[in-house]
């Protein structure tokens, strides 16, 4: 007798992705997560790739695929209303024929294996990550009995918070003496109507900063006071492991040009390099698609060289400015890696019985040769 595989939901995709690359990862302008269909819709199979265009659209569709799981989301700036053509054309396509779009971008860029994706195959030793800003949070404080303190911990882990990089289930609590006078029509969970001293415990964790509501709403449902003193607080969190770019060391010099070549050579492109060809580097500061915000960071490390997809004209020149050279390689080429990532990802929540197909590295640009 054979078992019935089981259904397994958009929903639990999200959910499972986003457990390895939490949505508070990504930058505020994002879109991450499950972008167009329906959390309820059983998957058969999954397609993943880089970009969310119409074309790969077409694919999904003419594949069989339920999802088209990708890097890049699409229609970052949606707009009412939904249109046939112009930008937000691959949503409608993409609802009319019953494929849910879901992508994780920044986030998956920050992640442990998505920032060490590109320094994997290109062979670097890596050395540190290199993004030194903070993530926006809330930190979120509560005052309860020591009995209720456990739940509570776990009421707010459920509903979103307490999560610091590869941590879950972040919080402090610290024992107290709580005061308070019960005035006329008050119902003390502990102690009288009157002054009053109750052991206490605080509770404080963080959560990102769109959860604010649903995790106080967390604590007011499990809370046994009648009226729970919860304050919230705009913080920045200090990030750890999940942080765009990775200092590199290639281990001995080599010249500037030499390592241009052979990055080129490993992702099939021709490269853009800043700076000059003889130049000996062995720090490598390297990191996915649009690097920019990067340089100040590998300018304090001393990385010798900036291996990106792309910086923009005057970010470089002050790069050079700085005495860090760039390798550019195209966005695209940059972050092909990171569908490796997230297909492994995708098919490690899904499991074996559910089809999860990588598409493999294209590129679409070309360059001449320089004379």
């Amino acid at each position: 007798m054979t078992s019935t595989p089981a259904v397994i939901t958009v929903r639990e995709l999200v959910s499972g992705l986003s457990a390895e690359f939490p949505l508070e990862w990504a930058e505020e302008w994002d879109r991450v997560g499950l972008v167009a269909g329906d959390s309820d819709a059983p998957i058969h199979s999954v397609l993943v790739t880089l970009d969310a265009d119409r074309a790969a659209v077409r694919r999904a569709i003419e594949g069989g695929h339920d999802v088209l799981l990708t890097h890049h989301p699409a229609a970052l700036d949606v707009s009412l209303p939904l249109l046939a053509d112009g930008k937000t054309a691959v949503l409608v396509d993409a609802l009319a024929a019953g494929v849910s779009l879901v992508s994780f971008h920044t986030n998956l860029d920050r992640s442990p294996s998505g920032a060490q994706a590109l320094p994997d195959l290109l062979g670097f030793h890596t050395l540190k990550p290199l993004e030194a800003a903070q993530q926006p949070v809330a930190v979120v404080s509560t005052f309860a009995p020591p009995v209720a303190a456990n739940g509570l911990i776990a009421a707010l882990e459920g509903a979103g918070a307490g999560r610091v990089g590869l941590y879950s289930g972040c919080a402090f609590t610290g024992d107290g003496s709580g005061h308070f006078t019960g005035l006329e029509g008050s119902d003390p969970a502990s102690g009288e109507m009157g002054e009053n001293t109750v052991s206490e415990v605080r509770i404080e964790t963080t959560c990102p900063q769109a959860l604010v509501g649903a995790v106080v709403s967390a604590i007011r449902a499990h809370h046994p006071y009648e009226e729970p003193v919860i304050t919230t607080v705009s913080a920045g969190l200090s990030r750890g492991a999940a942080r765009l770019g990775r200092l590199c060391d290639l281990g001995a010099a080599e010249t500037l040009g030499t390592l241009a070549s052979r990055c080129a050579s490993a992702l099939g492109v021709r490269a853009r390099v800043w700076g000059q060809a003889e130049r000996a580097v062995r720090l490598v500061a390297v990191g996915n698609g649009s690097a920019g915000s990067l340089i100040g960071a590998a300018v304090a490390l001393n990385a010798d060289v900036l291996l990106a997809g792309e910086v923009r004209y005057h970010d470089a020149r002050a790069a050079l400015e700085a005495g860090l050279a760039v390798i550019e390689v195209g966005h695209d080429a940059s972050e092909w890696p990171l569908v490796s990532v997230l297909a492994k990802a995708a098919q490690r929540v899904l499991g074996a019985d559910i089809t999860v197909h990588e598409e493999q590295p294209t590129i679409d640009w070309w360059t001449t040769e320089r004379r």
